[in-house]
């Protein structure tokens, strides 16, 4: 294990970190969920993980931006959605602004989320799909991690194709939640909370496996696993509210401050 972990050791430290950011935000979402408490998103510890955990998407994102063409263009994507999630949960909190896009951030911020996501899972289904050899940056390590066995679910689903479908599983029901009847709303977050969870779950695992098994992490998986952090972070307190809730009281559209 530890011979596998020398072979990248930056990459590998970094999935490592990232691999603890997923847990405690996985047990967190669980804990918090139970709680009649509506979850506090502009103040309190709740407040900062989401900057403090996006930070560890940043270097991943900057490795890949050295690359060129269109995965230099999808890098800038995910470094955007990774920018705004620091310095937007910033401003929430010490309330240096207004707008209705940091007030309500952490409704704005799935679909934003998304995009970078689906940017991500396209290209690896690009890859996993085609036989094309992974760009990646220069820490490396991509082409040994998408050509491992763990690319292919029970050996016959690409993880990008399922990372995909989940991204735009996550849009469909954030689109529910904010545009579809009344009788659905509750249903549309649960089910973003609950894709969410299955998402982190299953990062947790892709994300153990690349330092401690196949000795190698991809910049592109830890983006995405990153992605599914904040999606996480920003679901559970719509989806706290949805679970307080009884079928004859109200379900507020928005988060606690």
């Amino acid at each position: 294990m530890i011979a596998n972990f020398m072979r990248y050791p930056q990459a590998n430290t970094l999935a490592v970190l990232v691999l603890a950011a997923l847990i405690i935000t996985w047990v967190a979402s669980l804990v918090l969920s139970l709680r009649d408490v509506p979850v506090r998103t502009a103040q309190g510890w709740y407040g900062l993980a989401l900057p403090i955990f996006t930070v560890l998407g940043i270097p991943a994102a900057i490795d890949l931006l050295q690359t060129k063409g269109v995965t230099f263009l999808f890098a800038g994507i995910v470094l955007v959605v990774f920018m705004l999630n620091i310095f937007i949960p910033v401003l929430q909190r010490i309330g240096k602004s207004s707008h209705p896009l940091v007030n309500n951030w952490y409704t704005w911020s799935i679909p934003i989320a998304v995009i970078g996501g689906l940017a991500v899972a396209g290209y690896l289904t690009f890859v996993e799909s085609t036989g094309t050899g992974v760009i990646c940056g220069p820490l490396g390590g991509c082409e040994a991690v998408q050509s491992s066995k763990y690319a292919l679910l029970f050996g016959v689903l690409p993880v990008g194709l399922l990372g995909f479908l989940g991204f735009l599983g996550i849009l469909a029901g954030w689109v529910a939640w904010q545009f579809g009847p009344e009788t659905i709303k509750k249903l549309a977050v649960l089910s973003i909370w609950g894709m969410c969870i299955f998402g982190v779950l299953f990062s947790i695992y892709l994300t153990f496996l690349e330092p401690f098994v196949i000795g190698a992490t991809c910049m592109w998986c830890l983006s995405s696993a990153v992605l599914m952090i904040i999606l996480l972070l920003v679901s559970t307190p719509a989806a706290q509210q949805a679970l307080a809730v009884t079928d004859n009281e109200e379900f507020s559209l928005h988060s606690a401050a």
